[in-house]
């Protein structure tokens, strides 16, 4: 690989993050609802300027949901790359704030393959490499892409690991 070449996540990520998303923040807006307004208003409705802030508060919760649920995930797809080279492997993401992360392959731990329900549907896995300082993730990639990838890893590892 190229030192600029940099692979694109799977497009069946914005799939999987829509839905993990709004079932997130339906549970989030639900139970704020639930609270609002079944519970706290009602006991205080002689308060007008609770009632107020609380509509204010619903507005911002419900717009901030709507962003990251239905916006942010084709703009994170946009903008998530990774490649993985001969002594390093380097994650590229950020919408608003760009990051950069650049893990030396002499740092690696362990590589964990993970796959939750909903990536199962899409048939895409997460890539977890664990280091001393902690754990990174390429998600979104297919199966076969991920056993490509740790077994590249694995053996860029294994050579490194025989040259000392």
């Amino acid at each position: 690989m190229k030192d600029n070449n940099y692979n694109r996540i799977n497009k069946n990520a914005v799939k999987a993050w829509l839905i993990g998303r709004f079932i997130m923040w339906g549970i989030v807006v639900s139970i704020y609802c639930v609270g609002v307004y079944l519970f706290l208003l009602p006991k205080f409705p002689h308060l007008t300027g609770l009632k107020y802030i609380t509509t204010l508060l619903t507005v911002i919760i419900i717009a901030n949901a709507v962003i990251k649920t239905f916006i942010f995930p084709f703009w994170e797809y946009k903008f998530w790359r990774y490649g993985i080279f001969e002594d390093k492997v380097e994650t590229i993401q950020g919408v608003i704030i760009k990051k950069k992360l650049i893990i030396p392959i002499s740092r690696v731990q362990n590589i964990k393959i993970e796959q939750g329900p909903i990536q199962r549907i899409f048939g895409i896995v997460t890539i977890k490499i664990v280091t001393a300082g902690g754990h990174h993730e390429i998600p979104a990639i297919t199966s076969i892409e991920a056993d490509r990838i740790t077994d590249n890893l694995k053996n860029i590892v294994e050579t490194g690991e025989k040259d000392e």
